[in-house]
């Protein structure tokens, strides 16, 4: 229990005023700075079973800009008024609860702000072991759901021919890696030749087709006289029907997001050209990971494995600033960015002191 002279001595130690983001209007396709406005709050008190945490990163993702639109999807609209909802990594200031004490490290769901009011069961406590980003990307969200979507429903086998969209991407960074893992023959897609140079000498991809350098499809079947056997997508579109275009018999699809009708301005309208998809007898397989709870723990262990035999590389952006959010987000979303897109708001006082 916190009496008078604690809860003084608390306040005194503590910042007063907490900044965050709500959305104030809705964008048409992509998000500008003045669909967000900044609230200024007073910074609260942990009470009894409660812990206050100070936001180090905040990690930005596609689903959050369909989520500021209001069309149906597998998530529910922000509404106007509401907190920017994000993965963060943060250090508990203030608070006692659930063996979770002052200083530690910790990952959680709590949005686009510098301080936030939680509990425990909200949160996952995290080691020094790894670079604090890494809790962020290969052992969170972006590296999880490639490897629970590759271990669920991918079945890779060796010597066929894997391609990725956005293999520069978040995500399609992790399934590039996966599928080399699993002895693929795997083709990266990304925008740009620097990113496709990345893809191919820091991922280690056997090639990389640049979307905006020519055609597509043309390109794709120079490399894959044999067809496509796996198709990891997270962007859809007409750089999608290029790869399905190509598709083997009896090819395996792994939606696993739709990037560029999300970034519309009519996200509700997404054709597919499935002529190909009916032709081939392909199987498509769609992939949500809040479907899958259950596998977050057993993917995190093998994630984490990975990472410490040195097999999977994690691939960030950086940005500093929390008032850089709105514009990192936007960057993000034009693919101006390579990797995981995260925001540092602040510095943990064990790193700020070495």
């Amino acid at each position: 229990m916190l009496n008078a002279f604690n809860i003084d001595r608390a306040m005194s130690e503590l910042p007063q005023h907490n900044r965050r983001y709500v959305l104030r209007t809705r964008p048409i396709a992509l998000p500008e700075d003045d669909n967000f406005t900044i609230e200024r709050v007073p910074v609260p008190l942990p009470g009894d079973g409660q812990l206050l945490v100070r936001i180090l990163l905040a990690a930005l993702s596609p689903w959050q800009n369909q989520r500021l639109k209001d069309f149906r999807n597998y998530t529910k609209p922000f509404a106007i008024g509401e907190l920017i909802d994000c993965d963060v990594l943060g250090e508990v200031i203030a608070g006692n609860a659930g063996g979770i004490e002052k200083g530690q490290l910790v990952t959680g769901r709590l949005g686009w702000q510098e301080f936030a009011l939680t509990t425990p069961d909200m949160l996952l406590p995290i080691s020094n072991e790894f670079a604090d980003t890494l809790w962020l990307t290969a052992l969170s969200s972006p590296g999880l759901t490639a490897y629970c979507a590759m271990d669920l429903f991918a079945r890779p086998m060796p010597g066929q021919t894997m391609v990725v969209t956005s293999a520069a991407g978040a995500v399609g960074s992790y399934a590039v890696q996966l599928g080399k893992l699993a002895g693929m023959h795997v083709i990266g897609i990304a925008g740009g030749e620097e990113k496709c140079r990345l893809v191919t000498e820091d991922l280690g991809a056997d090639s990389c087709v640049d979307y905006r350098a020519g055609d597509v499809a043309e390109r794709l079947g120079e490399l894959c006289p044999d067809g496509v056997h796996l198709f990891f997508d997270t962007v859809g579109g007409p750089i999608a029907d290029s790869v399905f275009d190509n598709l083997a018999k009896y090819a395996r699809v792994l939606v696993v997001g739709r990037t560029l009708s999300n970034n519309s301005e009519h996200p509700d309208q997404d054709p597919v050209n499935m002529r190909q998809l009916w032709a081939r007898e392909c199987t498509i397989q769609c992939f949500s990971r809040y479907s899958y709870p259950q596998r977050w723990e057993f993917a995190r262990e093998r994630m984490t494995a990975l990472c410490r035999q040195g097999q999977i590389r994690s691939i960030d952006n950086v940005v500093s600033g929390f008032e850089n959010t709105p514009r990192a987000l936007r960057d993000m979303l034009t693919g101006a960015s390579t990797g995981k897109t995260l925001v540092r708001y602040a510095i943990a006082k064990q790193q700020a002191s070495t």
